[in-house]
């Protein structure tokens, strides 16, 4: 007979790192396929896949102050450093009130000077940055309560439609532009007409309770700006030359007074609700080829960060930014005419860049056209 020969059962080692499992000491796991794991393989898999706390470290905020608002608005917009400090210095005072202290008075503002020079850009920014709700307004849709249009309610609806849940919605920033539109002149109809819109926008800078919705809004506590060309005000004359000039000269705007505006139409109460009438200058050469390469609201600045994120370099020649310059003076159109050059030279390379034929580098020369692509 032959004897049966036992064989040793196998040893258990660990899956991981092989070693041999004392299956008499509870250090080990055994899976549902029957595999092992040690207790030192398990403690360094927990200590890979735990999720480091991070320790609570303050983080410093920068304060908001009138400095701070100007400084980041210079990111956005070139020059108009007077009315950069007025806004900043309002719009500072109106988050002071936000955050408690009634002590100090808001101050409303007028800003006044022509077209496209960043009188818009500069309220909504600074809004933006001391985290205030903002609301533009156009003036030209305001009317006196009764008549067809927007009245004080409306505007006060449209403020909690767009920042209801806002916790500073009862201090926010409400910008009426085109408030030239609203000056009462020629005939008597429009006169009659504009002083009724006039005495309505003057309730809601006064001060109106409204309760909307269950929500109570004190428009006293708003802070109103008012944005305009004001083109027949009496200043002093510039004549502009005819065609592209290298060196244009820096026109200041001449200071107004709350008597200037009652002049040109505006009730005489409703510019005593403003503190300060600011004027904001004629954009130089210069300063709008900085627009158009630096800011952070321009277009082609914008484009020029879409195309690198597809790998596309893009370069404006300094000889077009200066054409679209000279371009934007000579129509009036300020910086917002820059806007619509730029498209234009984007549209056909945007074609080529949906098509996969553009890549490498793309520079736009003086003719709008691309020099050199690859």
């Amino acid at each position: 007979m032959s004897k049966k020969i036992r064989s040793k059962p196998p040893i258990p080692r660990c899956a991981l790192c092989k070693r041999e499992i004392n299956i008499l000491e509870a250090d080990y796991v055994v899976g549902t396929s029957g595999r092992f794991a040690c207790r030192e393989c398990l403690k360094t898999a927990f200590h890979v896949l735990e999720i480091p706390r991070k320790e609570e470290v303050a983080v410093p905020t920068t304060p908001i102050t009138p400095q701070y608002i100007i400084r980041e608005l210079g990111k956005s917009v070139i020059g108009q450093e007077k009315a950069k400090e007025a806004v900043a210095l309002a719009i500072w005072k109106q988050l002071l009130r936000a955050n408690g202290d009634k002590s100090v008075p808001r101050t409303n503002l007028l800003l006044y000077g022509p077209s496209g020079c960043g009188k818009t850009a500069i309220i909504r920014q600074a809004a933006c940055i001391a985290g205030l709700p903002f609301l533009i307004v156009d003036a030209t849709a305001i009317t006196e309560t009764g008549y067809r249009g927007k009245d004080a309610a409306d505007i006060v609806t449209d403020l909690l439609a767009a920042f209801g849940d806002h916790p500073h919605v009862n201090h926010a920033v409400v910008f009426i532009d085109e408030a030239d539109k609203l000056s009462a002149y020629g005939s008597e109809y429009r006169q009659a007409y504009s002083q009724g819109t006039q005495h309505a926008l003057l309730k809601l800078v006064e001060g109106m309770e409204y309760i909307i919705n269950g929500q109570t809004v004190n428009t006293a506590e708003l802070l109103f700006l008012f944005g305009g060309t004001f083109g027949r005000m009496k200043q002093e004359k510039c004549t502009d030359p005819i065609g592209f000039v290298r060196n244009e000269p820096h026109r200041t705007a001449n200071e107004c007074t709350a008597e200037d505006f009652c002049a040109y139409g505006m009730e005489r109460e409703l510019m005593g609700r403003i503190g300060r009438f600011v004027p904001v200058e004629q954009l130089t050469i210069e300063q709008l080829k900085l627009i158009l390469i630096q800011s952070n609201l321009s277009t082609f600045v914008k484009y020029k960060k879409f195309f690198r994120a597809h790998k596309v370099r893009l370069i404006l020649s300094d000889e077009l930014a200066e054409k679209l310059a000279q371009e934007a003076i000579a129509q009036g159109t300020g910086a917002r005419g820059l806007d619509g050059a730029v498209e234009a030279l984007m549209q056909p390379l945007m074609y080529r860049l949906a098509e996969g034929t553009l890549s490498g580098s793309v520079t736009l020369g003086g003719d709008g056209h691309v020099c050199n692509a690859f």
